[in-house]
């Protein structure tokens, strides 16, 4: 075979090779780029419909923190004359019920805020719990309720401002 064909034939070969290998890299790049579009496009979309249920969660934790603070759960829940194990049950009640009632916002917080909030429920029933404890059977409901309303809970305002913190952060 003539040595300037067969140079030829290599060269063209040569060529096809490195065509080919440059047109696989040209769509390979394309392809990362088309499905790095994708994935920001439905990462967008996702937080367009996370954000509303992120701040909804935040609303929603927060009045539970503002309804179960002591004084104004006490003051929903109080009612001249009620017996005392009444009294001590619908404010466990009250406060167990609101917060199961909001569980699933956990989904939408950080696990920081998550589980201030749970502290500061935990802490609500061990108040409550041990001041009924403390007070002796025949002090009247409203005294208890008095002492109630006194306490200070800094894990509730410490829930608060993680709640708040998060919410600017939306």
């Amino acid at each position: 075979m003539d040595p300037i064909l067969v140079a030829v034939l290599i060269a063209g070969a040569v060529l096809i090779a490195a065509g080919v290998f440059f047109i696989s890299r040209i769509y390979k790049s394309k392809e990362r780029e088309l499905k790095l579009k994708t994935l920001s496009e439905v990462r967008i979309s996702n937080s367009k419909m996370v954000t509303p249920l992120k701040i909804q969660a935040c609303e929603r934790l927060l009045l539970f923190l503002e309804r179960s603070q002591l004084p104004v759960l006490v003051k929903r829940i109080y009612t001249p004359g009620a017996a005392r194990e009444v009294f001590h049950i619908s404010l466990l009640h009250s406060v167990e019920e609101e917060f199961e009632h909001n569980l699933a916002q956990q989904l939408y917080v950080g696990n920081a805020t998550w589980t201030a909030v749970k502290s500061a429920k935990e802490e609500l029933v061990n108040q409550i719990n041990t001041t009924f404890d403390k007070a002796e059977d025949g002090t009247d409901v409203a005294l208890i309720a008095q002492a109630l309303v006194a306490l200070p809970n800094p894990f509730v305002e410490q829930a608060i401002e993680l709640l708040k913190k998060e919410f600017k952060e939306i």
